[in-house]
Parts: C-alpha cells; sequence; structure tokens
C-alpha cells in the first residue's frame, strides 16, 4: 500500500513544471533507515558568503545568538531578558526594540513565539498564555490568542494578513485538523481542511534511577519555517509541503517509510530544504533511556544528513570554512530557518574572531577587515550563505 501511495505522489509531482517562485517540482524521498556516510563539505564551495557585523553599542547589545535575517533587516534577541532588537539589512541602525517582560495586560512573560512583519511594521509574540502584536517601538497593539497550550502550537508568517498555526493533539487516536490561519488583524481563525488520520509521536520510555518506566512523547514541529516559507510537516501527512501564501500545496519529500502504513518507520524531521539542498534528521520510533542519561543519549542526538538535489547524494556534511584556519571555529550546522530561501545563516562571535584574528588564523581579507575592528565583548558577526546554484 505505502509503494502505490508513494508512486501516486511521484507520478503527480514529475508531472508539474518547475514552480514560479522556485520551489523545484523534484520530490525527495527520504530513506529513513539508512546511516549516510560522513562527507566534507567546503561552505566556500557551495555558497557565496557575505559578513555582517552588528554595530554595538550600550542601546543594542545582544545576548544570544538567535538572529533572523530576511531582506528587510534583521532581528535579534537584545541583552536584556525579554528584548528584541530589529537592525536595518546592514546590521549597522537600530530600526526598532520591543522589551514589554511582565505580568501585565499588555506584556509577555516570556518569548516562545517572534515573528516580524516589515510591511505592516509589527511583531507577534506568543509567551505561555497568549498572542500579542506590538509596534516597532514596543507599544502594545492587540491581542490575537489568549491558550494556555501555546507550548503545542506552531505559528509562521503565511502572508501580509494572516499567520499560519498548527497544534499537536497529543494521544488523539482519532482525525483531527491541526492546521488554521490566524488574522493578524483581529484574531480571527479559520481551519484548513487538511486532516490527521492521529497523532503519531515517537514513543519514549523514561527509566527512573529506582526502576519506574514513564512515557514521554517526542512529538515533530507541525510547521518548518525559513524567513518567507512554511512547510507542513506534521508526520502523520506522509509528505512534507509548502504551503504558499494563498494556501496552495506542494509536496516537496516523503520518507519511504511511510509512519501512518509502518508502525516501525523512523519519523521524518525537515531541517532545512531549498533548491540546492535538503537537511533532514530522523527521530526513532520506540526509544527506552534512563533518565541520568537521558541528555547524552545518541538516540536523542541524531545526525542531520544533506541531500543534494543535483546529484542525488545523501551524506553527514562535516562543515569546513576556508575562511578560518582554527578547526575549532568550524560550523556543526548551517541556520536555514533564520533566513530567506535559499540562504543559511552561521553565527561567528567576536570573542573568537578576536582570537582566531591575533593568532593569524582569519584568510579571508574581508572578515580580517571586519575582526581586525572588533573587541571581544562586541556583538556577533553573522555569515550569510547565499546557495550556489
Amino acid at each position: 500500500m505505502k509503494y502505490l501511495i508513494l508512486f501516486s505522489i511521484i507520478s503527480l509531482v514529475c508531472s508539474c513544471r518547475q514552480t514560479s517562485d522556485g520551489i523545484q517540482s523534484q520530490l525527495i524521498v527520504a530513506d529513513l533507515t539508512q546511516d549516510y556516510p560522513p562527507k566534507r563539505i567546503e561552505l566556500q564551495d557551495i555558497a557565496d558568503i557575505t559578513y555582517i557585523p552588528l554595530a554595538t553599542a550600550d542601546s543594542m547589545l545582544v545576548n544570544s545568538d538567535f538572529s533572523v535575517v530576511s531582506n528587510d533587516g534583521i532581528v535579534v534577541r537584545g541583552g536584556k531578558i525579554g528584548e528584541i532588537l530589529l537592525f536595518d539589512k546592514q546590521g549597522q541602525t537600530l530600526q526598532g526594540r520591543i522589551c514589554r517582560r511582565g505580568q501585565g495586560p499588555e506584556e509577555y512573560t516570556a518569548i516562545i513565539h517572534n515573528i516580524v512583519d516589515w510591511e505592516r511594521k509589527e511583531v507577534f509574540i506568543g509567551d505561555y498564555k497568549s498572542l500579542k502584536v506590538y509596534d516597532f517601538q514596543g507599544n502594545y497593539l492587540r491581542t490575537l490568542i489568549r491558550d494556555n497550550d501555546m507550548m503545542m502550537l506552531d505559528i509562521g508568517n503565511l502572508n501580509r494578513d494572516y499567520l499560519l498555526c498548527g497544534y499537536n493533539n497529543s494521544g488523539s487516536e482519532e482525525p483531527y485538523q491541526p492546521y488554521f490561519s490566524l488574522s493578524k488583524e483581529n484574531g480571527k481563525t479559520d481551519t484548513l481542511t487538511i486532516e490527521i488520520p492521529r497523532f503519531i509521536a515517537s514513543n519514549r520510555k523514561v527509566e527512573w534511577d529506582d526502576g519506574y518506566v514513564t512515557d514521554a512523547y517526542g512529538y515533530l514541529p507541525n510547521l518548518y519555517k525559513c524567513a518567507d516559507k512554511i512547510y507542513l510537516t506534521n508526520v502523520a501527512l506522509d509528505t512534507i509541503f509548502a504551503i504558499q501564501p494563498d494556501q496552495t500545496r506542494i509536496p516537496v519529500m516523503i520518507p519511504l517509510q511511510a509512519p501512518t502504513q509502518d508502525e516501525e518507520a523512523p519519523l521524518l524531521y525537515l531541517r532545512g530544504i531549498n533548491d540546492h539542498y535538503a537537511w533532514t534528521r530522523k527521530m526513532p520510533r520506540h526509544v527506552k533511556v534512563q533518565l541520568s542519561n537521558m541528555m547524552n543519549d545518541p538516540s536523542f542526538l541524531e545526525k542531520t544528513y544533506m541531500y543534494d538535489r543535483h546529484t542525488g547524494e545523501w551524506f553527514e556534511p562535516i562543515y569546513r570554512n576556508r575562511a578560518i584556519s582554527n578547526r575549532k571555529m568550524d560550523p556543526k550546522f548551517i541556520n536555514t530557518t533564520s533566513v530567506p530561501y535559499g540562504y543559511g545563516l552561521i553565527i561567528l562571535n567576536a570573542m573568537d574572531l578576536v582570537e582566531a584574528y591575533e593568532n593569524n588564523q582569519i584568510t579571508d581579507e574581508k572578515l580580517k577587515n571586519i575582526a581586525s575592528k572588533l573587541q571581544e565583548e562586541d556583538n556577533p558577526v553573522l555569515m550569510l550563505l547565499k546557495f550556489k546554484g
């Protein structure tokens, strides 16, 4: 049955032409039972590199590596708890600041969701119980959602007027529709007619030190997002779809072993995709681990695999950055969620760059020039990758 479904989808997709927004019509089939060999990847061979140093001042200190780079500007977490800074796209001028953390009706207790709409000049911030909207100066505008289960909700930017949301109906054995659009103006919702046959997750048995065993779901997000695209990733769909601003769905990837048909099939975790490459992880369907070893157990630290859409090759990427000869500064992964489609992002900490410059380990002249002007306490430098065709 699963091969009939697979053949039908492949036949449908292969008959389509490449879409106008650049998503290739080639359907990727991921065999999650395979362990693929490691392969050394030189960043400069697969991407054109741009460095964006973030300006440093007392009013715009960055306290974490969280950054979103778009064609309109850069979003980072500020040095204060609950602070969001909005830079211009050169990273030099502050265009906005939101810092409304608190317990009041117009404040948020934490930042669980953070979506910036540069056209509307609004920021959507979700904490544990609500989704609120602020302007770029941090003024409260309105509340769109009040829900005690915000942690179960995935939210992405669908178009100018709507957000796209998806929730996990944990443990459900009945069909349900997890996706809905949410009006940015008044919070009105409209359920998408996408049915999930039942809730599917990795079944984790957690054994305590005294021998007591508890069950814990290892579920995957309903949405994968980059700065300008959204994908439907509920594993019970047996397919990953790119969803367009008009809600049109395009299949882009399927697991060879469909989880709705095979109770032992690993679960597909999409970590990135563009016209040139795709990144995935696989989550084992059944896992038992001792609580004391949970954080270090390899079952929870699955490898990320990379797929070359031109050659059809799967491999485990080992990244090398030729701009810096210090191998300790080679990235472990490329962030593709915080940038537009076709781009990747790596954070270079100022302290590391200053040390590499002092040790004459920087070989790229542009990066060397930037590093020569840095202080250890400065904001990081963003390494933006535009993947080559």
